[in-house]
């Protein structure tokens, strides 16, 4: 099942664009290039390449958990509306008893 959700949520999911954000995070790129050497470039970039499959796993987990607590609750209240309508019955058949009693 978690498969089938990981492709609903791939197949729903929009990224944020944040295009200031990402004019940021491209100048502090470039002014890294200028400053680290390239063993520490490679390195910074791991961790932030690790950063973003974190946030993406995130994201993906807090989608799972989200629809399979709608489909807990969904269920619930089905079960919940089914109670309430049986009480609704039950009330009916009181009036109706009562009703019939009265015109005995």
């Amino acid at each position: 099942m978690n498969e089938l959700l990981k492709t609903l949520y791939w197949n729903l999911y929009t990224p944020f664009v944040n295009e200031e954000a990402e004019q940021e995070l491209d100048d502090c790129h470039k002014q890294l290039i200028d400053v680290l050497g390239k063993p520490e470039r490679k390195l910074v970039l791991r961790i932030i390449d690790g950063k973003d499959r974190l946030a993406d796993e995130i994201g993906l987990d807090s989608f799972i958990f989200g629809f399979k607590l709608a489909t807990q609750l969904a269920h619930e209240l089905k079960k919940y509306d089914g109670h309430l309508r049986s009480e609704q019955n039950a009330d009916e058949d009181v009036r109706r008893s009562i009703m019939s009693e009265e015109e005995k």
